[in-house]
């Protein structure tokens, strides 16, 4: 699946830590490119690193 600018983004804000917002953290975690801690951390699973990487 190609990812669009926007997703991209979505996940390069998440590999540097920059805020995103629920929707974009809901998009993330439901599509199994990150996924959330108890503490509310996000960090990019390791489809989402492949995703970033090839993108």
């Amino acid at each position: 699946m190609t990812l669009s600018a926007d997703e991209r983004r979505i996940l390069q804000d998440i590999d540097t830590t920059t805020r995103i917002t629920e929707s974009e953290t809901s998009w993330a975690v439901n599509a199994g490119y990150a996924m959330l801690a108890e503490d509310g951390d996000i960090d990019l699973s390791a489809k989402g690193r492949a995703a970033l990487d090839t993108a």
